[in-house]
Order: structure tokens, then sequence, then C-alpha cells
């Protein structure tokens, strides 16, 4: 097993449930080759993965912009009318995260590439060794597809880097 850290790009491997792991939580089948990051890893057996939301199959990413959007308008709410007056464009995009706790078993290194054409033939895969059925749908124009590239995350090393030098430059100025 390659070893992982914080930062690195993963996948969730596709296999079915063993045991008692649906009641305990530690694996979900439908999240089956669904591509994140890894945010922070407590035990080999407790990685925080913050999940791609368009790599999630469509019932859950649906869900999930329906909360989103449920969390986002009450927000927005929350504020007087002079401090969402005061908000800029930025400020007023609301991004749910899609944060997940997975075993180092569960996740594989990402490849930096990978064709379409691969992920997928990997998303069918997924499906036919969880359900057991070969998938028969194309997916849809309307469904949103992976980018071809994903930027890579910086790691929370080179934040801080980037943030010293910041602060540097910064203190350079004020001279």
């Amino acid at each position: 097993m390659a070893t992982l850290k914080e930062g690195m790009r993963v996948q969730v491997r596709a296999r079915p449930l063993q045991d008692k792991e649906a009641q305990e939580g530690r694996y979900a089948p439908h999240l089956a080759n669904a591509t994140g990051t890894i945010l922070k890893i407590y035990t080999p057996q407790e990685i925080a993965v913050d999940l791609d939301i368009e790599s999630l199959p469509e019932a859950v990413r649906e869900r999930h912009a329906e909360q989103q959007a449920r969390m986002h308008e009450r927000w927005l709410n929350s504020l007087s009318e002079e401090a969402r007056n005061r908000l800029t464009e930025e400020e007023k995009t609301f991004r749910l995260r899609y944060v997940v706790l997975l075993s180092e078993a569960d996740l594989q290194p990402l490849a930096e590439k990978r064709s379409k054409a691969t992920t997928q033939s990997a998303a069918a895969t997924s499906t036919e060794a969880t359900t057991g059925k070969p998938q028969s749908r194309a997916p849809k124009a309307s469904e949103p597809q992976p980018p071809e590239s994903v930027p890579r995350r910086p790691t929370p090393e080179e934040l801080d880097q980037l943030e010293a030098q910041y602060l540097q430059s910064r203190a350079k100025r004020r001279r």
C-alpha cells in the first residue's frame, strides 16, 4: 500500500460490503470510484477525504445540491440587509464540502491524469462490482462532467510556505 499523505488525490476503491460495515458506517459502496483530496489522517482507519462533487453518483449530487441551496438561503437570511449588501461576489458564493471518513484500505492514490474513457470504464466496473449488474446507461448531456485535468491542491506545508512569503512581502511594503 502506498503511503497516503494529506493533500494527496485519492479514489475510493470499489468493493462489496463486508460483515457489519454498513451498520458501522465504515464503507459506503455508493461512493466507489469517487475521487477527492485527503484533508487529515487521524489513524489508518480514519482518513478524512474531501470528495469531488462531480465524482459522486447523480442521486447523491442532487441531494447535496439541495442541502447546499437550503443552507445558503438560511445563511443569507440570517444576515442583515446592510451586511448582505457589503458582501463581495466571492463572499456570496457558498460551497458545501462533502467530507467522509474512510479507511486507508479503501483508498488508492489517484494518477495525476486519466483519460475520460478510462474514467468511464472505471465507473462501469465499479457499478458492476458493487451491484453485480453491468452499467447500461451512458451519461446524460445535462449531467456535469468531471474536468479533464483537476488542479492539484497545495499541501498544508505548501500553504504555510505561501503564507510566510506573503507576510514577508507585506512587511517589506510597509517599510
